[in-house]
This record gives C-alpha cells, structure tokens and sequence, in this order.
C-alpha cells in the first residue's frame, strides 16, 4: 500500500506541475499578443512575474510551435504566425469587427473596390473583415491574413499613431523589409512619410506592398483614445489613380467617421 501511495503522490506532482507550465506559457501568450511591441526574456519575466530562466524555456517550447518568433538583430520576441491561426475562430469578438460588414459593404457600393477593417497584431496587423470588389481585377485580403507595418495602408494608421519610443522599438524588432521597388526601407523617410499621414488624416500604400495595388486607410480610435483599427479601400493602381485618391481618402474617412461616431453611441 506504501509503494501504491508514492505513486499517486507523483502522478499527482506531475499533474500539478503540468498545469502550471500551462498556465505559465498562456500568461505569456497573453502578454505578447496584447502587447504593441516586442519583449526582451528580462521585461517579459517581469511583466509574467515569473523567473527569467523559467520564460526562457517557456518561449523557447513557445517558438518552436510557432506561437512565438524572435527577430535576430534585437532579439526580442514577439507573437508567431500560430497565434494568428488560433485567433482567427475569435476575430468577430474585436470591438469594431463585430459591426463592421455593412460600412465595408457601403464602401464596396461606392467605390467597385475591395474594403477590409484591420487591426494591430504584435508587430503586424491581421485582417477582422473584408468585402470583396464586384470586379474581375481585384485586391483581396482574406480574414486572417497578417501583414507589416511600414508598408501597408492600415499598418501606417498605426505606426503614426505610436509614441516615437514605441515606433523605434517596433521596427527595430520586425525591420524595413523591401516588399516591392516602392517600399519604403529607410527609417528617416518612414518618419517623414508618417508625418505626412497624420497631416492629411489618411494612409496610402502605393505599391508599397504588392506591385500593381494601392489602398486608402484611415484610423479608427477606440474607447482608449489609441487607434484600435483600419478602414481601407485597395485596388489596382489602374484604377486607383492619383486624380482618383482624393476622392475615395474623403470617402474612406466620412465612412469611417460615420462608424466611429456608431461605436460611441450608447
């Protein structure tokens, strides 16, 4: 009966131990998806209030299932593409995203072009909704998708929203990357171009991102005063002219104006 009674204790040991990892690991999930910037091992520990050496090895278990990557240069670490996919079965419970539909809907009526609403993810964003252009030549960005700050539309509503400390540690963490000729990959000119986003009250992505498409996006502010989401219309450049941009920046913004005014309400 001794040796019977040991057994139970460590099998009980090993369960307790066990659902405390967990906890452990979803705590720092937590932290990381909810956080607007990367994390160091030493600031996540104190954040989780856990040992160093314990969210070490958890972030380790962490990044290779995908929850967690690490950015060589600065070596913080920030949400993994497996986080996205967990999240997507929970994207309707986002503040804007469950009313969104029908002014993507009215932007699609208004302009023949495909709308979306995103919102920040770590250090991207990720697509809440989209509504499809009616047209055979259209851009597309299904619900789900991330993508990176510096050069999409929606992504700079929110770079130019970021204190200048927060903007720097950002992009040292997740880089310039040069998607197409038209990126934008030096950080002064980032700077400059952002400034020119909160001037005109609108964000463009001329071919930043994909070679043939722009968007218009304009920033949604949440009950925190902080921008919590993007609207945005995209297209092929072909259509999406310089002569035409004026035009659907005002309609994009008195949309979204009209959305944000909606949310407030009581």
């Amino acid at each position: 009966m001794e040796d019977a009674r040991v057994v139970v204790s460590d099998r009980s040991h090993d369960r307790s131990g066990s659902v405390r990892a967990v906890e452990r690991a979803l705590k720092l999930i937590d932290l990381l998806a909810r956080s607007r910037g990367p994390f160091s091992i030493t600031d996540l520990a104190s954040a989780a209030e856990l040992p160093a050496s314990t969210v070490h090895r958890l972030v380790q278990s962490l990044m290779s299932l995908g929850y967690v990557t690490q950015h060589q240069a600065s070596k913080r670490y920030g949400v993994g593409r497996g986080i996205a996919d967990l999240n997507r079965a929970m994207l309707l419970k986002y503040e804007f995203s469950q009313y969104a539909q029908p002014y993507l809907e009215r932007l699609v009526d208004e302009t023949k072009e495909s709308a979306s609403l995103a919102a920040l993810y770590g250090t991207s964003i990720i697509y809440l909704n989209h509504a499809e252009s009616p047209l055979i030549m259209r851009v597309s960005t299904p619900v789900g998708t991330l993508a990176p700050l510096h050069c999409t539309a929606s992504g700079k509503v929110f770079l130019a929203d970021f204190s200048p400390e927060l903007f720097e540690e950002v992009v040292s963490f997740s880089g310039l990357e040069p998607y197409t000729r038209s990126t934008i990959g030096v950080r002064a000119a980032l700077v400059g171009h952002l400034e020119e986003v909160n001037r005109q009250g609108y964000a463009l992505d001329d071919e930043e991102y994909e070679e043939g498409a722009r968007c218009i996006a304009v920033g949604l502010r949440g009950s925190s005063g902080a921008v919590s989401a993007a609207i945005s219309v995209s297209g092929p450049s072909v259509r999406l002219t310089d002569d035409r941009i004026p035009e659907l920046a005002r309609l994009v913004r008195s949309i979204a104006d009209e959305f944000a005014y909606k949310m407030r309400e009581p």
